[in-house]
């Protein structure tokens, strides 16, 4: 009877626990993503806050305020400055296609002389881009509201533009507190973890920010230089929309020879339109750029944190992205290095101790 009371009880404070975390959850649905962010880059640039928290004995504020400060002149500055360089290309691409569609637009000579696909973009041009109106007559073949949908899909945009830009400063907002707290924030979940899971917390925990500082490193921050840098290049010569092309180039060089590729159109259509300096230009430092980029630093960064290999944490970065989104883009390499720490974890028992308090 006594023992039927205990799991009774037993059961009662597991769902007592559950509606608690269920309710918690639902309430901070709608910031999860900021929160999750926010603790991700307190995570990466917590040596930097260390730093500057020496600089400042004694105080908590202060440091927290300066380090958040630093994480937004070097991530979000330059983030907001690409995408607003970003704007510009759309309008020119819009106004490029508003043109065609009012008045035509002449077909390139050079069109013609792209091998294998020539006589295709030059069908291509003349049925959509030299006649008028063949661009508002395939909107309305392809969508049977095209003014409704249009104007519900701006809507849609821009509503979650301003959704992104309001979660990334409420994660700025955040991240001021998780430099603040970040130390009491450690030990307590060291203390729940070492409950729990006794001495299997250790190396699980001993490996998340190491993962998390190299996905950030590698990933984020040599993503968006390569796309400065090729952006800025594209640009000078001669490119159109040189930052989108930029930014995808940097983008799709995840894939392997995707970004080569792009580069080689790129040239060969700068060749073709007459510009060769242009193209060897391009290429050249383009490949370059690349080359060091994504097979040398990106590989260095990210394993030497996570001593994942490289096609493990290509798988990462794109499941990831497919299951979660941005945030998979982190998170799906650190679930990688978790498993490895399990698998190690099953193969070679770890020793019996806790982890000590921080």
């Amino acid at each position: 009877m006594a023992e039927s009371s205990k799991q009774y009880k037993t059961l009662v404070s597991i769902l007592f626990t559950v509606l608690i975390v269920l309710g918690a959850a639902v309430v901070l649905k709608p910031f999860l993503l900021a929160i999750l962010w926010a603790a991700i880059i307190a995570t990466a640039f917590w040596p930097l806050h260390q730093h500057i928290r020496g600089r400042f004995p004694g105080r908590k504020n202060l440091p927290a305020f300066t380090s958040t400060l630093v994480v937004a002149l070097l991530l979000v500055g330059p983030m907001i400055a690409l995408f607003a360089f970003m704007v510009f290309d759309v309008l020119e691409i819009l106004d490029f296609l508003r043109t065609a569609d009012t008045e035509g637009v002449t077909r390139p000579k050079w069109l013609a002389q792209v091998p294998l696909f020539g006589d295709v973009l030059v069908g291509l041009w003349r049925k959509y881009l030299s006649v008028p109106r063949q661009i508002t007559g395939l909107l309305r073949e392809s969508l049977s509201q095209p003014l409704t949908l249009l104007q519900s899909t701006v809507s849609l945009l821009f509503v979650d533009f301003f959704s992104r830009v309001a979660t990334l400063f409420f994660a700025l907002w955040v991240l001021f507190f998780c430099f603040r707290d970040g130390s009491s924030i450690t030990i307590r979940l060291n203390r729940i973890g070492t409950e729990w899971l006794g001495a299997r917390w250790r190396p699980y925990v001993s490996h998340m920010p190491p993962a998390l500082r190299a996905a950030v490193n590698g990933l984020v921050i040599v993503s968006f230089a390569e796309a400065v840098i090729l952006s800025a290049l594209f640009y000078v010569c001669g490119v159109f929309a040189p930052v989108i092309f930029g930014t995808a180039t940097a983008l799709i060089a995840f894939i392997p020879m995707a970004a080569p590729a792009l580069l080689g159109i790129l040239g060969m259509v700068l060749i073709l339109s007459g510009n060769g300096g242009e193209a060897i230009v391009l290429m050249t430092t383009g490949m370059l750029v690349v080359m060091v980029a994504d097979y040398l630093i990106r590989p260095l960064l990210i394993q030497g944190g996570t001593h994942l290999p490289f096609l493990a944490v290509l798988f990462g970065v794109f499941g990831g992205v497919i299951t979660m989104g941005m945030v998979g883009l982190i998170i799906g390499p650190v679930l990688l290095v978790l498993l490895v720490v399990f698998f190690d974890e099953a193969s070679h028992p770890a020793p019996r101790d806790t982890l000590a308090d921080k």
